[in-house]
Formats: structure tokens, C-alpha cells, sequence
């Protein structure tokens, strides 16, 4: 009883409960919540801390505490406006939605590797990506990347029916269980869209993922490493629930629960400790730490006039100097030496390389040549 008095004493000094720190069941006795708080008004130094609001507080702080992403509490955004609401956002106006990405985008890198990007599973995007594919009729790739970083998306069906792309039947993918019950999906092949790129279904693949992959894309992602079909390169996926509920309380604020969950379903029952993809994410086969800010500028910020094969082959950067410049140099003064543009020309010894900004991008390709040369040798 001592050692549970202890562990209380302490864990409610810091506003927490024991079980939300380690996320294991509670001790044996710290259960009967009456018994411990009769227990601790009688015996504890600090009776005042222990009144009924704060004994509350705790109690809840403890059990969102346990939950971790799965129920949090949220302050609601104050309305823009007391005017009724319109249709038309500034997130969906013309000008936004031409900046917008595409839902999907192809662009086969040299040599003969396909690239696929997708950057929401929504309604349309088993379609878009169906066009897009057209790229590769003449381009006889032999591996394929789907890049599935800040991807997201709700529609689950089109996830599954997007992974039928890359699977050559239509097995059991993944599991939607919410409290009302459970749905299975399976890698649908309905229609002809995989025809441009016949071997889509059987050629190495890579998917890269971060931790802005979440939703229907993180489903996408785990059904594929679930039944093996590919290699998951980046960083650790969001974990995110499938779906959520806002709850409002009397206090103004919105408790969000995590309402539905990704179960997967694995060819290999050994392959993946835990098939479900909330709260702990899909772990990579190929972890490849980028800084956050720099993956979102090589990842959404692409330059359109470069392509991928280009962006992925060593940059040199050489300096230059002015007229002015040399004038200095002559005199032994101090001189800045500019990045000359590309078409310059300067002594070798000037020269730097710059490295490949998207070494996550890079690592996959890396990985699709090695399988290319093991191939080669049977």
C-alpha cells in the first residue's frame, strides 16, 4: 500500500495518474479509485490539493493521458465572421486550387524507373493516376516508386482500388474497424486503367513515406508493406486514426476522439508486429531521416522546369568574379565570390558540389539499381 501511496503522491504532484505515464495497466489496488482517494485525504501531508475539481482534473487529464492521439482535447477556432457561411473559401477559390498539386503526377526518371506520385486518395485519384500512367506505355520501366509523402485522403475504397494496381489478384487488404462494426477491402483491378503499365503489378517497388503520410494514403502504404509487395523508404508515418468525432463539452472546448481505425491484413503474420496502423504508424524497411522543411521544399516546391533524373545528379556550383572583384584581389582586400549561374564557366578548382537535397528520393532509386543489377546476374 505504501509504494501505491508513493506512486500517487508523486504522479499527482506532476497532474498525471500512473498508468497514463507508462501506458500499462495500473498496480494492483490503484484501480478502486474511491479507496485510493479515501485513502489519500486521510494520510497525504497536502490534503488541500486533494479536493473533488482537482481530484477531476487529474482523473482526466490521466485518461487523455493513456489515450495519447486517440482523445484530445481542442480549443474551437473562433468564427471568421457573424455573417452566414458562403461556399466559396479561400482554400478553395480558383486561385488557390490553381496552386494546388495534382492528385497525382508521373515522370518515369532515367533509367526507366517510374515514378508515381499521389498527394490525396480521394474520388478522382485512381483515375488521375490511371492517366498519368500513359507516360510509361513506351518507357519499358522495370521499377516503380509511388511517393506517398504529405499524402492524405479518406476515401479508403480508393485506396484499396489503387493498390489492386500494384497486386496481380484481389486479396484482402486492410480492415476499416470503427465501434459500429468492420469493413474489409480488397486490392480492386475494376477497369483497364493498369493497361499502360502491364508490369506494374510485378515489378520492384518502392514507396516513400514520412510523417505527413496519413488517412487513406497510410492505408495505401500499409496494405502494400502488409502483403510484402514493396519497400518502404523515409521516416516513420503519422499512426494516424481513420476517423475522428468532435465532441463538444460544456466548457466551450471539443473533445476529438479517434472513432475508426486501419487494421491490416498481412500475408506474413510474423512480418509486422502490431497490423494496426493507429497509434503507432508504419515503420520504413529503409529509414532515411530528411529535415521536415527541407523534405516540403524538394517534395511540394519542385521545380516544374527541372526534372527529377536532372534534380537527382550532382549539382556543381562555381564562382565568379567581377572586374571590380579582381581590382580588389589585386590590392589584397577582402572579396565575395557569387554562385555562378549554370553555363559559366571558372577553373575547376573553384568548383563545389552540392549535394542531392532529396536523399530519400535518391536512396529509392539507389535501391530499385541494386535489385536491377541482382536481377541481371540469374
Amino acid at each position: 500500500m505504501k509504494k501505491i501511496l508513493n506512486g500517487l503522491i508523486a504522479l499527482l504532484a506532476c497532474g498525471s495518474v500512473a498508468w497514463a505515464a507508462t501506458n500499462e495497466p495500473p498496480a494492483a489496488g490503484a484501480s478502486n479509485l474511491d479507496e485510493v482517494v479515501k485513502a489519500l485525504r486521510a494520510h497525504y501531508v497536502n490534503r488541500d490539493k486533494l479536493d473533488a475539481s482537482s481530484i477531476d482534473a487529474a482523473t482526466v487529464k490521466g485518461i487523455l493521458n493513456a489515450l495519447g492521439r486517440g482523445a484530445v482535447l481542442v480549443t474551437p477556432e473562433p468564427p471568421a465572421t457573424n455573417t452566414a457561411a458562403v461556399s466559396l473559401t479561400m482554400t478553395n477559390t480558383p486561385a488557390a486550387l490553381a496552386e494546388r498539386e495534382p492528385l497525382a503526377r508521373t515522370e518515369v526518371i532515367e533509367p526507366n524507373i517510374g515514378y508515381i506520385r499521389v498527394t490525396d486518395v480521394a474520388e478522382d485519384t485512381v483515375s488521375a493516376v490511371d492517366g498519368e500512367l500513359q507516360k510509361f506505355s513506351a518507357a519499358k520501366c522495370d521499377g516503380y516508386i509511388l511517393d506517398l509523402r504529405f499524402a492524405d485522403g479518406t476515401n479508403f475504397m480508393a485506396a484499396a482500388e489503387l493498390a489492386g494496381r500494384f497486386f496481380g489478384d484481389e486479396r484482402e487488404l486492410f480492415v476499416l474497424k470503427t465501434a459500429e462494426g468492420e469493413q474489409v477491402f480488397k486490392a480492386h483491378r475494376h477497369g483497364d486503367g493498369a493497361k499502360d503499365a502491364k508490369d506494374l503489378a510485378v515489378a520492384p517497388l518502392i514507396l516513400l513515406v514520412n510523417g505527413q503520410t496519413r488517412g487513406a494514403a497510410e492505408a495505401l502504404a500499409g496494405a502494400v508493406r502488409g502483403q510484402d509487395r514493396g519497400v518502404i523508404v523515409g521516416s516513420l508515418t503519422a499512426g494516424a486514426p481513420a476517423t475522428t468525432e468532435d465532441i463538444p463539452l460544456s466548457d466551450g472546448q471539443v473533445l476529438r476522439v479517434a472513432t475508426g481505425k486501419v487494421v491490416l491484413k498481412l500475408s506474413d503474420p510474423k512480418s509486422l508486429p502490431n497490423p494496426d496502423v493507429f497509434p503507432g504508424g508504419i515503420t520504413p524497411d529503409i529509414y532515411v531521416p530528411l529535415d521536415l522543411a527541407v523534405e516540403q521544399d524538394v517534395v511540394l516546391k519542385a521545380s516544374t522546369n527541372m526534372t527529377l533524373t536532372v534534380s537527382l545528379q550532382p549539382h556543381v556550383a562555381k564562382k565568379r568574379m567581377s572586374e571590380a572583384d579582381l581590382v580588389k584581389a589585386f590590392r589584397g582586400e577582402a572579396v565575395q565570390t557569387p554562385t555562378m549561374e549554370e553555363g559559366d564557366t571558372t577553373p575547376e578548382e573553384s568548383a563545389e558540389i552540392q549535394k542531392v537535397r532529396d536523399v530519400v528520393l535518391q536512396r529509392a532509386v539507389d535501391v530499385l539499381k541494386g535489385i536491377r543489377v541482382l536481377l541481371s546476374w540469374q
